[in-house]
């Protein structure tokens, strides 16, 4: 843990980066110093358009009435979107800002959407993304809004320049008040066409959802094509001769999440013979 003293000069560095990380143009310096950036404007409304009117089909036939949601992560859409949705992460103007990071060799790691629906009011805990990923942690998630997004209706949380502690040690919710009480954050407003592009290591959280339309939100994870975890080839070339198979489930035979898994499924079991016992006694 670093001193105080270092830990202030830091934090004014951080503070005065806040300005510089909203802009109508891409800084990759900027972005690698603040792990977190706002790029205006960055989808032209003609492509933006259509992706709307398609995630509105997708919302009111798929999802409205039977989504399917994840207790351990309800804001994520586990439905596949149709061919329009699921090929935002191609966008030219997308790949462009992410090869003034990666390079010209670029990977896609996964895309999904998470939304704060009415099935997903809530916020979502402070946490850095990586412990959840395979591969490398050079890699970056692009968040690319199909609705309004401010902090009332459940936008997203960003402590600028946590990606320069690196990995934690574990997967979880993040104390932020390790920081101290000066350490700024960044919650920015967002109209369809922005997006924000986020180091994996970035600490991140969301605000619940308490007025305003459902906030949705694409996350594309982008990584350089060097990277063995990659599902496809965006731009380039690879530069890996070896792939992890990500489709096959037991790397590990045994595991931390597995063990977690094990219990809570005996703990669910527990309760539901307890609430059996209650309403149906000897």
């Amino acid at each position: 843990m670093p001193s105080p003293t270092v830990r202030r000069v830091g934090v004014a560095k951080i503070r005065d980066l806040l300005p510089q990380v909203d802009s109508n143009e891409f800084s990759a310096e900027i972005f690698g110093s603040a792990g977190v950036y706002v790029v205006r404007a960055a989808i032209p409304d003609d492509i933006i358009a259509p992706w709307q009117r398609a995630w509105r089909d997708f919302y009111d036939t798929e999802l409205s009435e039977g989504r399917r949601v994840n207790r351990f992560n309800p804001v994520a859409v586990d439905e596949m979107p149709p061919a329009e949705l699921a090929g935002i992460h191609r966008h030219p103007a997308l790949l462009d800002i992410v090869e003034k990071v990666f390079g010209p060799d670029i990977a896609l790691y996964n895309q999904r959407f998470v939304i704060k629906d009415r099935h997903s009011r809530g916020p979502v805990f402070f946490h850095q993304d990586f412990p959840y990923h395979t591969g490398w942690p050079f890699k970056a998630s692009m968040f690319v809004p199909l609705s309004e997004v401010s902090p009332r209706n459940g936008g997203m949380i960003f402590y600028p320049g946590t990606h320069q502690f690196g990995y934690l040690g574990d997967a979880g919710e993040i104390n932020p008040a390790i920081l101290g009480p000066d350490w700024p954050t960044l919650s920015p407003n967002l109209q369809p066409g922005d997006v924000v592009l986020m180091n994996s290591l970035t600490w991140h959280g969301s605000n619940p959802h308490v007025a305003g339309p459902d906030r949705i939100l694409a996350d594309i994870i982008y990584q350089p094509a060097d990277d063995p975890s990659g599902v496809a080839l965006l731009r380039g070339n690879w530069r890996t001769e070896v792939f992890l198979d990500r489709k096959e489930p037991n790397v590990f035979l045994r595991s931390r999440v597995s063990r977690l898994s094990e219990m809570q499924r005996e703990i669910d079991q527990l309760r539901t013979q307890q609430d059996q016992a209650k309403h149906f006694p000897g």
